[in-house]
């Protein structure tokens, strides 16, 4: 592939020296009927060396560090090569369009070729790009039926540069092919996107048809299909193939599987944009048509239209993004408003009442919008009652009821009186909760940035006193399951810690594995750099080194299965069975006993969580077995069906006293074990006794578990 690349370079190289030498000749003129039109650009001027020399060249190089990067970072396949292709294809018809502009025949004939090869080529990746994964959405006749196109249109290239003069009907025919090559992609893109629209391909696609219609749309509307019928095209190729360089940029945005940028947020702004300049520029290229020529003449209408889209698109991208990176210096009270809002939102998480927590905002907000006087209270809309935390004066509470009460209050709503305003932070069936001012310092009304400000607290404030009514309801709950003094805890709660735990343990895992695990990777790789390298190194030293790098490794591989039992890896992909299977594999390693697993009645559609609860079951049987069983034998039988699950252990290990207490110390993988299964609603029943084994069967009733949820 790097023979390739390093051939490609050649040819692109010696496109561009054409270009630029030819760019001092003559250009040449096309004729339509008595019509003359001239080449938009003009040698040696700056225009052509910058449109024609200096972009295709920056594309060309572009592009072969992109396809360097793909086929060294991407796995090797048929498909990813016709992706190279393609984009190798691009790049050379787009650096030879400066020789095609100047007549130069062999640029015209490499130019040609590429440009109707990039088609085919790039359906034809899509083909087998979805191939390889199993899924079909178009026929394989397409693209074959394209080569075989191709191959036609290229010997009309190469019989035109061998006669060295060129013939109006394959150009007119090859734009033909070109137009219906370019209307089949669109055609393959939209197709895939509809067929897979509800698969994990959906965002693929997504990115592919911006990048398509981005790069070729611009190409087919305004200069192949005007040029085809009106031989007039409405921009010049140099302009049409300029937008080519979105198409490199997707790919390698999607295959290298990083989120470098925030894709549809940038294909929503510049959607939107688009719309918001499409009057204006229509009016520009309306009445600059009208003063110009007086006549209305539809080429140049377009081509203003055109420009004045673009331009007014990118203008208005550019000023949305200066001006929220600006907005803090250009509005210093917009400023004010960010810090306070962060300063009330740290706060906010160490409020443990309601009336501290009013008090809280009433105090940020009369020292950052200057008012007066700011107090909190609460109504009572049924009973027509206020419930202050500090006393206000009668005559203003009559005139609350009479001017914000008098109707219904949503959380958020900010309501201005003659003698202040109000702004609701909580609501209930019967209950409003207002802060109230009496105004501003210096008597002026809100404005637009002050509302947004006021709205916002309100929405966050509401949602902490939404949190602390269900933290004070949850402390009641729990305080009522301690005052029953039992062991068994509610179903609820025993998810909740679990869920807990296991949040923990993720945590946990991924800190060992990004510190603990890359230090020991670390300097196991510089033990064997140093092993490898310094053959200097007396023997007896070398034979220490042996030592401690295998040592190492092995610690390195604890660490590791230390992590995957935290936080079992591949559970989710791969799903429970191998993931069983896979567990008992590494405990059969490291313990005398064989294990006997069976799971050939296991038929269950399980959540991540019946999956998770399971999987964590058998890890602590599997324990206790190798700590306390002394087995020999151990059989672990895995059913399911649609209505339930059952999983049964036995070994034929020392066992224990059948009459045992759920003691947290002595038996706590068991004590476990019964907290998980009381979670999810599922039964518990062992049998054992001493030296006779230890036999344990859990039940889950999965149409219960769903009706719960």
């Amino acid at each position: 592939m790097y023979y390739i690349l390093g051939l490609v370079l050649i040819l692109g190289v010696t496109l561009m020296v054409s270009s630029l030498s030819g760019g001092f000749s003559t250009l040449p003129e096309e004729r339509t009927g008595a019509r003359v039109i001239f080449y938009s650009a003009v040698p040696s001027s700056f225009y052509y060396v910058f449109f024609f020399v200096i972009i295709p060249s920056l594309y060309f190089v572009t592009t072969v560090m992109i396809s360097a990067f793909i086929h060294r970072r991407i796995t090797d396949t048929f498909s990813i090569r016709l992706l190279i292709a393609f984009l190798l294809t691009l790049a050379l018809g787009y650096v030879s369009a400066g020789g095609a502009v100047q007549g130069l025949a062999f640029s015209t004939m490499v130019n040609s070729s590429a440009f109707i090869s990039a088609p085919v080529i790039f359906i034809h990746f899509l083909y087998k790009y979805f191939a390889e994964i199993k899924v079909y959405f178009f026929t394989k006749r397409i693209y074959q039926t394209g080569y075989v196109v191709l191959s036609v249109s290229l010997m009309m290239d190469v019989y035109r540069f061998v006669n060295r003069e060129s013939f109006f009907w394959i150009d007119q025919v090859q734009y033909f092919v070109l137009l219906t090559f370019y209307i089949f992609i669109f055609i393959v893109v939209c197709r895939g996107a509809f067929r897979l629209r509800t698969s994990s391909y959906r965002s693929f696609f997504k990115y592919i048809s911006f990048g398509v219609a981005l790069s070729f749309a611009p190409y087919l509307i305004f200069y192949l299909i005007p040029k085809l019928f009106t031989g007039i095209p409405i921009i010049g190729i140099e302009i049409a193939v300029f937008f080519l360089i979105a198409l490199p940029i997707t790919f390698l945005y999607l295959l290298s599987k990083q989120k470098l940028i925030d894709i549809n947020f940038i294909i929503r702004r510049l959607r939107h944009h688009a719309f918001l300049s499409l009057l204006p520029s229509l009016l520009i290229a309306i009445m600059a048509n009208l003063i110009i020529d007086w006549t209305f003449s539809l080429e140049p209408f377009l081509q203003l239209l055109f420009a004045g889209v673009v331009v007014l698109t990118l203008i208005m991208t550019f000023a949305e993004v200066m001006d929220f990176r600006m907005q803090s210096g250009l509005f210093s009270d917009r400023g004010n408003f960010q810090e306070s809002l962060h300063k009330l939102m740290k706060n906010f998480k160490d409020q443990y009442s309601v009336g501290d927590l009013m008090n809280e905002v009433c105090h940020e907000i009369t020292k950052t919008l200057k008012l007066t006087y700011t107090n909190a209270y609460s109504y009572h809309t049924k009973d027509g009652m206020f419930c202050v935390n500090e006393p206000i004066p009668e005559n203003l509470l009559r005139h609350l009821k009479n001017s914000m009460h008098n109707r219904k209050l949503a959380v958020g709503e900010i309501v201005e009186t003659r003698r202040g305003f109000g702004f609701v932070i909580a609501e209930s069936l019967n209950k409003v909760t207002v802060i109230y001012s009496t105004g501003k310092q210096d008597f002026t009304s809100l404005n637009r940035e002050e509302r947004e400000y006021l709205q916002i607290i309100s929405m966050n404030a509401n949602i902490a006193i939404e949190n602390m009514s269900h933290i004070e309801e949850l402390m009641k709950q729990l305080q009522k399951v301690k005052s029953k003094n039992t062991d068994q805890y509610p179903a609820w709660l025993s998810r909740l810690l679990f869920q807990i735990a296991e949040d923990q343990r993720e945590q946990l895992s991924i800190d060992i594995h990004d510190t603990v695990l890359q230090e020991l990777l670390y300097l196991y790789r510089r033990m064997d750099e140093l092993h490898t390298n310094r053959e200097e190194l007396p023997l007896t030293l070398r034979t220490e080194l042996s030592v401690y790098k295998e040592q190492l490794l092995d610690s390195i591989h604890l660490t590791r299965e230390t992590c995957s039992e935290l936080r079992p890896t591949f559970l989710k992909e791969i799903g429970l069975i191998q993931s069983l299977d896979s567990l008992i594999q590494q405990y059969q390693l490291r313990s005398n006993f064989t294990v006997y697993f069976c799971a050939e009645d296991f038929h269950s559609e399980l959540d991540q969580e019946m999956i998770l609860t399971t999987y964590r079951i058998v890890q602590e049987l599997l324990a206790n077995a190798v700590k306390h069983s002394e087995a020999k034998h151990v059989h672990l039988y895995l059913a399911g069906n649609e209505e339930d699950v059952t999983l049964r252990y036995e070994d034929d290990g020392v066992g224990m006293e059948n009459k045992y207490e759920w003691d947290a110390f002595t038996h706590i993988g068991l004590s476990g074990i019964e907290h998980r299964v009381n979670g999810l609603g599922g039964s518990l029943h062992i049998d054992t006794a001493e030296y006779r084994g230890f036999k344990m069967e859990v039940g889950f009733p999965l149409k219960e578990k769903e009706c719960n949820e």
